[in-house]
């Protein structure tokens, strides 16, 4: 059974759309999930994939090796117009953001600063 959408918080009509038309994830192996950012900087050309989560939520086993998979699948594809992938980023907050507590980069505390740092590549 695909999982249903429990937040609340956010704008889920797509999602829901997802949810009962596409395929089923349990007895399908259909999988969906929302990247919440992809960054490029079109004269560096690099790009990088965010996940956030709050009040220290994890990723699913399933994200993980998603996000694991399209990362290699990006850096190992390669580019012919000279595109640097640069990764997968998860920040995970302690709360709802920087101004509540810490904050994780890729599982390393950081600082709102050191993120500003990396994701400005």
């Amino acid at each position: 059974m695909t999982r249903p959408e429990i937040t609340g918080k956010r704008e889920i009509d797509f999602s829901l759309w997802v949810r009962k038309n596409l395929p089923d994830s349990q007895a399908d192996g259909f999988m969906a999930s929302d990247i919440d950012f992809y960054l490029f900087n079109y004269k560096t050309k690099n790009h990088a994939l965010v996940e956030i989560k709050t009040y220290t939520g994890k990723l699913s086993l399933w994200q993980e090796q998603m996000y694991d998979r399209l990362g290699r699948w990006i850096q190992n594809g390669g580019d012919k117009e000279g595109w640097n992938f640069v990764g997968f980023y998860l920040i995970k907050f302690e709360k709802k953001d920087f101004t509540e507590g810490k904050v994780f980069l890729n599982g390393i505390e950081s600082s709102e600063e050191e993120i500003k740092n990396v994701l400005s590549f």
